[in-house]
């Protein structure tokens, strides 16, 4: 037999090389428990056993046996599938096999088979004459046992019984996660103190049965639980262990128990994880830290103000009943003791609670120490300052008392005990008496005046509902007053008001006498007494009255200031300062009234010291109203009409209807453009001489140009005027005259008025040049705005515009040329070219027509017209022009001095005179090559000459091709 190396790989594997497997005579198979893909490696070794006796080996003694032995098994590995702790593939078989191959000479079918302890892992299974698969039977476990061997068998059915060809298969187990932690150390719970620092409270351990990674275990809490116990608690992994750690104080009161999960996961990096829970109980121990909690506590209770001493509150049992018992038992009899309650806001640790009143008045109320009942320990009343609005308000504390005797925390809270009232008050008056007064014609209801600051309307009662509800009435008033409201509870603001208006008058009685009564609405019907005593105000019902029913005078318009203009007089039937001596002439009212001074006292009307003067012509009467009143001018008022009549004065000047006056006159005409007439009036009275008015020119006509009518005031000229003859600006001519006005009183009075009369310029001079015509000589090549000539012309016009020029270019520019308006500068025009070569036709001489125009407007406007000549010269400002230059080809044994080619060239100035020469720095050799070829390298200037007069180009050197092949000239 002979040994073969074979190869088992997977698919998506590369392959590896025979040569890599070591030589052995077992063949190994990895097979994986997991759904992994692996390698497996087998070694073959292909013997027959006989029955144990003898062994021998088939191929040395093929002669004496007629059956002939299979030659071998080729077995060839495959995955066929994934194997899984409890996956199977169809057929019951696990994924994982070996294919068989044999031969046999004989052509015998072969029958392969498993042998050996552990050949029920596996299953053979003929699938041809001479193939078989080998299966895994079930599935491996690697913490069980991690290689089983297995010989696989071969035999054609005639090597005799017991003999075979046999394989050796090794089967190796790799591990996969299929197991989960368990914990093996763990506490079941915990105790710590509340508010304990941060720090390790457990430990506990887990172990996995699995191998490697997978068998290495790591902690932490258990996701998904409660926030709180996130933020209090916290696990590590150390040394292979677990360890909860408290993250943060935990506080009793709040909770008392945490259940922790903690979670124990192994390494494993593919695949699933494998976890295992388990809850570590942590209980919070209490210590003192807490105050005391109410645990009963009434916020209100209400007692009775007459309740006896010593009274538990809210109790009628007496005291040595309640307060010196001490059986919880005495105080449940009654529901109505007041009794507070706290206990020990640390639970778990319940201290006795000692209680103390701490607040409030603890004159009128005490507490038992040991129960918490209240009691009171005086009379209360609850009318008195102590109480607010019948109410006491207690502070109550309750206070540990520690173990050692010592004092704890304490807590406090407020009780109100409200006062129950009694009928113990009677209404009370502010005042025991009221002094008031009245106006005698006082309408009804309207309300009495208390007099002096201790006058308090005001009663009050502190007793409350029913016993502290009263009415209010009067008592002898003789029906004439009324007190309201009728009504009041606990207290209530009066007010005496009248009920009968006619029966209060200051003549028949001056002071009136009564009784206030306050009386409580309750059975008992306590009442108070309050005596009122009400005096009657007189009042001012009469008006001043005047002894004229009107006033009438005369004076002259232009009076003097003081002047007396008229006595105003009333008198009153009131006596004292009701009447007339009390009246004051207060005001007077009209449109002139600031003008005029009255005397509050006389009633005398004088002129005042104000700018102000009377003017008949202006209002010849004045209407006016004067008061008076009585009660020294604060009573009743009266007024009466003053009218003041004014007498003519000649106190008017004439009066011109213009500030001034203006007007224009055409020079060469005889009237005014208008008609210019001034006018004045007088406001003196109308047809006296006071107010007839006359005129003449006082000054401004010089030379008697204009005349006046007198009576009428019209302005004419003595004939027609010349505008360049007269005086004056040039631009503007006028005469300023002052004309009077003067009446015909005594003595005279007068105005004067500037009149202003402007003589008007006609355009009656057109602009003159002062030469027949302008001659200018100019370069061709004159730049565009360059200028050229200036005109000039006058006009001896006086005035503008029509001594205003403008100019024009008229005819023969030719766009070439233009000229400024106002200064009459001829220019170049912009862009315009002078050159004769360039204009069509060829022009050197341009004869313009300028026309100058004064400002005249329509037929008005003036001309005048006159010729520049302008001559244009030639200059040396255009290139030469070569004619057209072929190219000339010549052999490179060309003679030196041969003539090559005659240039030409022209030039369109005038007696122009060309040269020629070779710029070298725009001319250039080439090679064969066509490279470029520097001087550095070869000097060709020397190779042609050029004559600068005839353009003849002529060789100057012997030529080589093999250097220079082509030459340009520049």
């Amino acid at each position: 037999t002979s040994t073969r190396d074979l190869l088992f790989r997977l698919q998506n594997r590369p392959s590896l090389s025979p040569d890599w497997l070591r030589r052995t005579k077992t063949q190994h198979l990895q097979v994986p428990t997991c759904g992994w893909e692996c390698i497996a490696i087998a070694k073959a070794n292909l013997k027959i056993h006989g029955d144990g006796s003898h062994r021998k080996d088939i191929s040395e003694d093929r002669s004496s046996v007629v059956n002939k032995a299979p030659r071998e098994m080729e077995p060839q590995h495959r995955l066929e599938g994934n194997v899984g702790r409890k996956g199977r593939k169809a057929g019951g078989m696990v994924g994982v096999n070996i294919r068989l191959r044999g031969d046999d000479p004989d052509g015998d079918v072969l029958i392969f088979g498993a042998l050996g302890p552990e050949a029920g892992l596996v299953t053979v299974e003929n699938t041809g004459d001479n193939e078989a698969e080998v299966y895994l039977a079930r599935e491996l476990d690697h913490e069980t046992g991690t290689e089983h061997q297995i010989l696989l068998s071969l035999t054609d059915g005639h090597l005799g019984q017991d003999n075979y060809i046999t394989h050796s298969l090794l089967i190796l187990v790799e591990d996969t996660n299929d197991n989960i932690p368990v914990f093996t150390e763990l506490p079941p719970s915990v105790v710590i103190q509340e508010h304990q620092h941060p720090g390790v409270i457990a430990q506990f351990r887990a172990t996995d049965r699995d191998s490697g990674a997978f068998g290495q275990v790591v902690y932490q809490l258990a996701p998904n639980q409660d926030a709180e116990i996130l933020d209090h608690f916290s696990v590590s992994t150390v040394k292979s262990g677990g360890v909860l750690m408290l993250e943060s104080e935990l506080d009793f009161e709040v909770k008392r128990l945490y259940q922790v999960v903690v979670e124990a996961l192994d390494r494993a990096s593919l695949g699933e994880v494998n976890t295992a829970q388990a809850t570590i109980l942590v209980e919070v121990s209490d210590i003192p830290d807490q105050p005391p909690e109410w645990v009963s506590v009434a916020a209100v209770t209400r007692i009775p103000e007459d309740v006896p001493l010593f009274s538990p509150v809210g109790s009628n049992l007496p005291y040595n009943y309640l307060i010196m018992s001490t059986h919880q038992q005495l105080f449940q009899q009654t529901h109505k003791v007041l009794q507070v309650k706290a206990v020990d806001g640390d639970r778990g640790i319940k201290n006795d609670i000692k209680y103390s009143i701490t607040g409030g008045p603890e004159h009128l109320f005490g507490i038992n120490e040991d129960t918490g009942l209240v009691y009171s320990k005086a009379m209360i009343d609850r009318e008195s300052a102590d109480a607010r609005n019948g109410a006491f308000i207690l502070e109550i504390t309750a206070m540990e008392v520690v173990k050692t005797g010592g004092k704890g925390l304490s807590i406090s809270t407020e009780v109100t005990v409200i006062i129950e009232d009694v009928n113990d008050e009677i209404p009370k008056f502010k005042s025991e008496s009221y002094v008031a007064e009245i106006s005698e014609n006082a309408q009804k209801n309207t309300p009495v005046t208390f007099l002096g600051q201790n006058m308090i309307p005001e009663v009050f009662d502190h007793d409350q509902g029913t016993n502290g509800t009263f009415k209010l009435f009067l008592e002898g008033d003789d029906n004439m007053f009324e007190v309201t409201p009728s009504m009041g509870i606990n207290d209530a603001t009066f007010m005496i008001r009248v009920k009968d208006q006619n029966r209060i008058d200051f003549e028949q009685t001056k002071v009136i006498n009564f009784t206030i009564v306050a009386k409580e609405v309750s059975k008992k019907g306590e009442e108070t007494r309050a005596s009122v005593t009400i005096y009657v105000r007189d009042q001012n019902d009469n008006p001043p009255q005047f002894l004229a029913k009107k006033y009438e005078v005369t004076i002259p318009e232009n009076i003097k200031a003081g002047a007396i203009i008229a006595k105003i007089k009333a008198d009153d039937k009131d006596s004292g300062y009701f009447g007339t001596e009390g009246i004051r002439y207060t005001a007077i009212t009209g449109p002139i009234s600031s003008a005029l001074v009255l005397n509050n006292l006389t009633g005398v009307l004088t002129m005042g010291d104000t700018a102000f003067r009377f003017d008949k012509e202006h209002i010849s009467s004045h209407y006016l109203m004067v008061e008076a009143r009585d009660e020294e001018g604060l009573g009743n008022r009266n007024t009466v009409e003053l009218i003041i009549n004014l007498e003519d004065v000649n106190d008017n000047h004439p009066i011109f209807r213009r500030d001034y006056y203006e007007s224009f006159i055409q020079e060469n005409s005889p009237t005014f453009t208008n008609p210019l007439i001034v006018e004045a009036t007088d406001a003196d009275e109308n047809g006296t001489e006071n107010s007839e008015v006359r005129y003449r020119i006082l000054r401004g006509d010089q030379y008697g140009n204009f005349t006046i009518d007198s009576l009428s005031g019209e302005i004419k000229p003595n004939g027609v005027l010349d505008y360049e003859l007269l005086p004056g600006d040039a631009q503007t001519k006028m005469y300023n005259m002052t004309v009077r006005a003067f009446d015909l009183g005594s003595p005279s009075l007068w105005s004067d008025v500037s009149v202003m009369v402007y003589i008007r310029d006609q355009n009656d001079n057109a602009p003159l040049f002062p030469v027949l015509d302008y001659k200018v000589t100019i370069p061709e090549d004159t730049p565009g705005g360059t200028p050229v000539i200036q005109v000039n012309a006058k006009d001896k016009d006086g005035s503008s515009p029509n001594n205003q020029i403008v100019y024009r270019i008229q005819t023969g520019a030719k766009d070439k040329f233009v000229i400024n308006p106002e200064t009459g500068m001829i220019s170049i025009s912009q862009g315009a070219n002078l050159d004769p070569d360039l204009t069509i036709p060829s022009t050197t001489y341009y004869v313009l027509e300028v026309m100058a125009m004064d400002g005249g407007i329509g037929s008005d406007k003036l001309t005048t017209r006159v010729a520049v000549n302008v001559s244009v010269t030639d200059v040396n400002n255009k290139l030469p022009r070569f004619s057209k230059i072929r190219p000339v080809r010549v052999s490179e044994d060309i003679p030196i001095g041969e003539f090559l080619i005659k240039l030409a060239a022209s030039d369109s100035d005038k007696n122009s005179v060309l040269r020629f020469r070779i710029d070298y720095s725009k001319s250039e050799a080439r090679n064969e090559d066509g490279r470029r070829i520097e001087l550095s390298d070869f000097d060709w200037r020397g190779l042609f000459s050029l004559n600068d007069v005839d353009g003849e180009i002529r060789t100057a050197a012997r030529l080589d091709r093999e250097i220079i092949q082509e030459l340009e000239l520049g």
